[in-house]
């Protein structure tokens, strides 16, 4: 396990780094997974040297099954850093050799620098950076302690110490903490995420207008709360893969939509992953997003008539050799949209909120985690407690959605609440502005009028008191009109209203029933 068979030349010592080699491997059935190594590289990027160290890395320690798609390289990333401080970088003062050299004092030390180093963009390391690098390292020395004993300068009561604890199920057992106590420089620096609802809707027109390959991808994380990577992973329903979307319709009416990320797939056939998908599972659109989503999903269906693709994955999103789109090229697309589109027409809008955030895109990045973030905040916004933003977002554990939480005050201070009218620029949002019938102001009979795009809620139209032609009406019509339910009640109200899924307010018990016809 020596650095590299010539420690009397120490001078040479430099020119190696270890490094980690990541080895991409797709499974029958189109499976893809990966496997890590710690390597050592010479100064030009050259692996002169594979090491064992990658078996000293606990993953999946407590358990006999281990998914397939289970990967250490973040681990393996610690390691490395760990060992090419001491090891390489630091040899003249630790004197260290060999890994079995290193003591806690050194550990200390690199834990010490890890947590103090700044950054290129001038920040520091968070705490969650900082801890998971504690562990992994203190992890994989427990390893080696535990095979080789007294070869090693550490020893298990020098890395850890134990306590007890209760966990969900009621159940007492041991826990390891490692001990150390590292100071870190508190993060005063936040992510710049936050895009008010009107810009969101100028985003979508834009992407619709510009870059249409990915404006799906954004609706997609917008309104189910999906990580760019696992945008990547969806199918179309006719892959034979199996469908990447279910739509659940009753009465000729959109009742839920869920997306399929129960599985990695390779959906290329040079192998090249698309994206990760951080927790497998099927994924709800947000019932309030349903008519936005649906109206864009129509829309990419047809865009993605005019393009060829593999038919044997049918990825959702394509590039312009007909393959599935690639993360790194969704991201780059959506900085190009920011750069190119959205900023100069933000920046020479009529509203002084939206020239500001103009003025701030040329001091921040947007990235692609902004569209989730909206998501997450549109939902708190909504009233959804801890258990339900967990469930929305996708995520593992609740200390995300606590976080959202805990600045509900501060976002309800910052961002317009969710309302009616809300949903309303949802929907418009999903067309770009220009041509009146692009844009769905005017229908065009027999394509996007109301007959024809919602007969379930056509079949409501009162024909006897209504002078406005049916099918001179879009889904999005801010107009006033009559309707009647199957027990002959009559109402007035906004088309996008019911288009929204708003019903009849009498059999909904909101208006009490006199014999007349009412309004809402």
């Amino acid at each position: 396990m020596n650095i590299i068979a010539f420690e009397k030349k120490d001078k040479l010592r430099t020119r190696y780094r270890y490094a980690v080699y990541v080895r991409k491997l797709v499974r029958e059935g189109d499976i893809p997974y990966s496997r890590s190594f710690i390597v050592i590289k010479n100064q030009y990027g050259v692996i002169v040297h594979f090491t064992c160290f990658h078996k000293y890395v606990v993953t999946y320690s407590d358990s006999v099954y281990r998914p397939i798609a289970s990967d250490i390289r973040e681990k393996l990333l610690y390691v490395c850093e760990m060992l090419n401080h001491i090891l390489v970088g630091n040899y003249e003062n630790t004197g260290a050799a060999h890994v079995f050299k290193i003591n806690k004092k050194m550990l200390a030390e690199f834990f010490q620098h890890y947590a103090l180093e700044k950054l290129p963009n001038e920040s520091y390391r968070s705490r969650q950076s900082i801890e998971k690098c504690v562990t992994s390292v203190t992890m994989f020395f427990r390893k080696l302690c535990r095979k080789y004993g007294e070869y090693i300068s550490l020893s298990v009561d020098e890395l850890y110490n134990e306590k007890s604890v209760i966990n969900i199920r009621g159940k007492g057992r041991k826990k390891l903490i490692p001990n150390f106590q590292v100071r870190g420089i508190p993060e005063h620096k936040r992510i710049f995420g936050d895009i008010p609802t009107k810009v969101f809707a100028i985003l979508l027109n834009q992407a619709f207008k510009h870059t249409p390959e990915i404006a799906f991808a954004i609706c997609a994380q917008a309104f189910a709360g999906l990580r760019p990577g696992e945008v990547m992973n969806l199918r179309q329903e006719k892959s034979p893969l199996g469908q990447g979307l279910c739509i659940t319709i009753m009465g000729e009416q959109t009742k839920s939509i869920e997306l399929d990320l129960t599985r990695e797939y390779a959906l290329r056939s040079d192998g090249v992953i698309c994206g990760r998908i951080k927790k497998e599972r099927r994924q709800k659109i947000y019932p309030v997003f349903l008519p936005a989503f649906v109206a864009a999903y129509e829309r990419h269906k047809k865009y993605l008539m005019s393009k060829n693709f593999e038919a044997e994955y049918c990825p959702m999103f394509v590039n312009n050799q007909g393959k599935a789109m690639t993360y790194e090229h969704y991201k780059w697309l959506f900085k190009q949209l920011v750069e190119q589109h959205l900023r100069p027409m933000l920046l020479n809008h009529d509203d002084a909120e939206c020239r500001l955030y103009g003025q701030l895109l040329y001091e921040n990045s947007l990235g692609l985690h902004s569209l989730r973030h909206w998501f997450s905040v549109t939902l708190v916004l909504m009233g959804e407690d801890i258990a339900q933003l967990q469930y929305w977002r996708g995520d593992t554990n609740p200390e995300s959605a606590l976080s959202y939480l805990q600045n509900k005050g501060e976002l309800m201070r910052e961002l317009s609440a969710a309302n009616e009218s809300f949903a309303e620029l949802l929907v418009k949002g999903v067309y770009y502005r220009g041509c009146p019938y692009c844009a769905g102001k005017r229908a065009i009979p027999g394509e996007t009028d109301l007959l024809t795009l919602a007969p379930h809620i056509a079949k409501k139209w009162d024909y006897e008191k209504n002078t406005v032609n049916i099918t001179e009406v879009t889904l999005k019509s801010n107009k006033k009109v009559w309707w009647i339910c199957e027990y002959g009640h009559k109402w007035k109200a906004k088309v996008y209203k019911r288009a929204i899924g708003r019903g009849c307010p009498i059999c909904a018990g909101k208006v009490i029933y006199s014999s007349k016809n009412v309004k809402v």
